[in-house]
């Protein structure tokens, strides 16, 4: 498939409502979030769940000469509780593994993570053994972290916001195109492949093909991410699931601008700029036209 030059959208300005900062608030948002993230590493360091990935927002979007309120979100992972849910549904490797974000909003630090009710109403889970295990995990990991929430749910339905694209490569070659397409953009940053045909493999369980490549544009995901900062959960790092289903290979992701809508009933420019963005990239990196 031709590509749209992708890099001029970015020439598209992609407004937020953000003010000058204040450099001394900044920083103490920053302490604060930090020692909010130690307090859940404590906890799932007691859990016995292995930190696998940190996404420090504010501290990218900085590198790249963009303001963003205090931001990260880590990464932990159970692989006995995630092969089960994906043995039911493997799109439920889009909201795996375990994800927590503490970020500054409206003067607050605040704490959100994806709880077992997100999982079951997105991806139609009902193993209830597995999922109780989730959550409670979930609950102990965000217990001494102030403020804390599950992402919503009132609006979630089966399959919400997820786009899934056939590509016409086989599975490894489909990874690396898209590794190579999202990467020659020249504004990316690329953070992870989380292999869960792997980790089932080191369980003696089974799975199909299915990876999880997560990456991100710091400098857009900061205008995004801007009066949205929530949405930091889920839509940046983006996430794409390469699995097989069918025989085919597929992928899936986010739909950004139906995030926004999840978290705040609204969407803005740049939720739809970078829809279009990583969509063309993605059907141009595994569609051979």
């Amino acid at each position: 498939m031709k590509k749209f030059p992708l890099i001029a959208l970015l020439t598209i300005p992609l407004f937020g409502c953000g003010t000058s900062p204040d450099q001394e608030v900044q920083q103490t948002q920053l302490i604060k979030v930090d020692n909010n993230a130690a307090l859940v590493k404590n906890n799932a360091d007691a859990q016995q769940l292995p930190h696998v990935l940190t996404i420090d927002h504010a501290r990218l979007a900085a590198k790249e000469g963009e303001y963003l309120d205090a931001s990260r979100v880590d990464f932990y992972v159970n692989n006995e509780v995630n092969t089960e849910l994906l043995q039911e549904n493997i799109l439920a490797g889009l909201d795996l593994p375990h994800r927590v974000l503490n970020y500054a909003e409206e003067g607050e630090i605040k704490t959100m993570y994806t709880d077992a009710e997100f999982l079951a109403k997105r991806h139609g889970l009902t193993n209830v053994q597995a999922l109780t295990e989730y959550q409670q995990h979930a609950q102990t990991m965000v217990e001494d972290t102030p403020k804390a929430k599950p992402a919503p749910t009132a609006e979630m339905t089966k399959n919400y916001g997820i786009k899934t694209v056939t590509s016409d490569y086989d599975f490894e070659t489909t990874i690396s195109n898209i590794e190579r397409d999202v990467l020659s953009e020249g504004d990316t940053v690329w953070f992870m492949n989380w292999d869960y045909k792997k980790q089932a493999e080191k369980l003696g369980e089974e799975l199909p093909n299915a990876t999880l490549l997560v990456f991100g544009g710091p400098a857009p995901g900061a205008k995004a991410m801007t009066d949205f900062s929530s949405i930091g959960l889920d839509a940046f790092g983006q996430k794409v699931l390469v699995f097989e289903r069918d025989g085919e290979v597929q992928i899936a992701y986010n739909d950004i601008v139906d995030f926004a809508e999840l978290h705040y009933q609204d969407a803005a420019i740049s939720h739809r700029v970078i829809n279009y963005r990583l969509g063309s990239t993605l059907k141009g990196a595994i569609i051979d036209n």
